[in-house]
């Protein structure tokens, strides 16, 4: 069996999973941090909320003012993320800063990263498939020869 080269249909999806492995690693430290509630406690007051119907699901994201415990971070118009839906204007919640500026946490985490670990490993996939040498995707034959 003759092998093929490393042609240019390899060397694109080697940039394109490059490409997403730099985009999973770019958020990996936040997607931690989040599923930990690692940062600054605080109070998250809801002044409005968000709401997506789609498939006969509906989801709401609470919108509000965040201000840490010690006064040292203060948020205004950010987006809770985690935590349910109750997202009644007025309500005050307990949240988390976790140093992205442009949202909270619920102190029970975040899902968030699911999302950042699925993409670090569909670019590892396709790294993977894209350097494994060719004549070798058809099997076991090739090693048992």
């Amino acid at each position: 069996m003759r092998r093929r080269r490393f042609g240019p249909f390899e060397v694109v999806i080697l940039l394109a999973a490059l490409c997403l492995i730099a985009v999973g690693a770019s958020g990996f430290d936040q997607a931690v941090r989040a599923a930990r509630a690692d940062g600054a406690p605080g109070r998250f007051a809801v002044t409005s909320s968000d709401c997506v119907s789609h498939l006969g699901h509906s989801s709401c994201t609470c919108l509000g003012d965040y201000a840490a415990d010690d006064g040292s971070v203060r948020l205004t118009g950010v987006p809770l993320v985690g935590g349910g839906d109750d997202c009644t204007a007025g309500t005050v919640r307990a949240a988390v800063d976790i140093g992205v500026g442009t949202r909270v946490v619920d102190p029970g985490g975040s899902g968030e990263w699911v999302v950042t670990a699925l993409i670090l490993a569909a670019g590892t996939g396709l790294a993977l498939w894209s350097v494994i040498p060719l004549s070798n995707r058809g099997g076991v034959r090739s090693a048992a020869r």
